[in-house]
């Protein structure tokens, strides 16, 4: 049961990457490093917008999301207009989080 359980998960992270706007088959270079570079940058942005979108944090920030472009939009702003010193930095090491996962 746990292997179909695993399939389920895998092909539904793979149908999002390929039909959700991250543009997972389309021929960027026929350079094979470039292509797994691509697919791990790929990866990890999936990872980070399912954190975010599942997690806590917008709710916390009070932010409406209506749509995963929406999201990408302000992910891409906030690092865009983020300015980190190194003591802003240091206070965001100490400073203790928790995401918790909306499991609905």
């Amino acid at each position: 049961m746990g292997g179909r359980d695993r399939w389920k998960i895998e092909n539904e992270g793979f149908n999002v990457q390929k039909n959700g706007g991250y543009e997972l088959e389309h021929p960027y270079t026929s350079n094979e490093p470039a292509a797994k570079i691509f697919y791990f940058l790929l990866q990890i942005a999936h990872m980070i917008i399912q954190l975010i979108y599942k997690g806590s944090l917008l709710r916390a920030a009070s932010i409406q999301v209506t749509s995963m472009k929406m999201l990408a939009f302000l992910l891409l702003e906030a690092w865009r207009n983020a300015f980190i010193t190194e003591n802003n930095l240091e206070l965001i090491k100490m400073k203790k989080i928790q995401i918790r996962f909306d499991t609905s």
